[in-house]
């Protein structure tokens, strides 16, 4: 007489007996833990070291990707600092909000002086900041002011008349060229009775190398700098701001060296992911399996 037990170590079941004992130790088998799996059957637990390896390397590529979005909002806070120690004078730490011109020279003087650092940022910057381009030259400082379109306003009297219609005037500065206000041959004059504001605007390109120390490929930084001369409340008081508007790009021509690193790390990852999506796959399919095997056993 055969041995049941020899028959199903060798996996023939074939009486109703030795196929319902079958189905149970494939049933058991199926639901064990990894250490029970090996204590069974002696079988080194692959998966479950594949999926702590995965956790680990995952782990480090989130903490990797949380450095990086950490450096970029580092980056802009500190661009941004850059620009106001740049291009406001006599700018100090934290005095954003009293920050202000009293006088109308004082107003020129300041605006000469953004023109100026404005043509001198190739020499004044510590950075890698560059002029945006459009074609083979670069775009110009924009200057505008925004006043009442006319208006006649005498306080000794008591009497004004405005219209409250609101006109914009505009004047281009190349960085080439960079000409004081009150020397521009447009005679652009600010109409400090009627002003409501002076902005200027400008584009400031930067590329942000300090990812490269971790292993990732820099990003393009594309700064839209304004500067404004608030004067609506006409209080004798201009409050001056700088704020910038940011808009990260992929590099469109790079090349680093020595990322090979890098490389490997990505490949790994996709690799482990790769086979991590396999195995559990096809332990689901064999879970499926065994269900409808179990069906079938208990409808006979």
């Amino acid at each position: 007489k055969r041995d049941p037990k020899l028959s199903m170590s060798r996996g023939y079941c074939q009486s109703m007996e030795e196929r319902t004992e079958c189905l149970r130790r494939k049933i058991k088998y199926y639901f064990m833990n990894p250490c029970e799996k090996y204590h069974a059957r002696g079988r080194i637990p692959w998966k479950l070291m594949l999926q702590i390896i995965k956790i680990a390397i995952v782990t480090m590529q989130l903490v990797l990707f949380g450095l990086s979005n950490q450096m970029v909002v580092t980056f802009k806070e500190e661009n941004l600092l850059t620009f106001k120690h740049l291009f406001l004078k006599d700018y100090v730490d934290g005095s954003m909000e009293a920050y202000a011109v009293y006088r109308q020279a004082d107003v020129y003087d300041h605006i000469d002086y953004i023109i100026t650092q404005y043509g001198l940022l190739h020499n004044n910057t510590v950075g890698n900041h560059e002029y945006e381009k459009n074609g083979s030259s670069y775009n110009p400082l924009l200057l505008c002011q925004n006043f009442y379109r006319n208006g006649s306003i005498y306080p000794g009297s008591e009497t004004f008349e405005i219209d409250a219609h609101v006109d914009t005037e505009c004047l281009k500065i190349y960085p080439a060229n960079p000409v004081p206000l009150r020397d521009m041959p447009e005679n652009f004059e600010l109409h400090f009775k009627r002003l409501l504001l002076v902005k200027v605007t400008f584009a400031v390109m930067a590329i942000n190398l300090q990812t490269v120390r971790y292993r990732e490929l820099p990003d393009c930084y594309d700064f839209t700098v304004i500067i404004t001369f608030n004067n609506q409340a006409h209080s004798g008081r201009m409050k001056v701001d700088l704020e910038m508007d940011v808009e990260i790009n992929e590099c469109k021509d790079w090349k680093v060296t020595g990322i090979y690193l890098t490389v490997m790390f990505d490949c790994v990852i996709l690799i482990t992911c790769i086979t991590s999506f396999v195995l559990c796959t096809r332990s689901v399919v064999k879970g499926v399996l065994l269900m409808f095997v179990s069906k079938i056993h208990f409808s006979q």
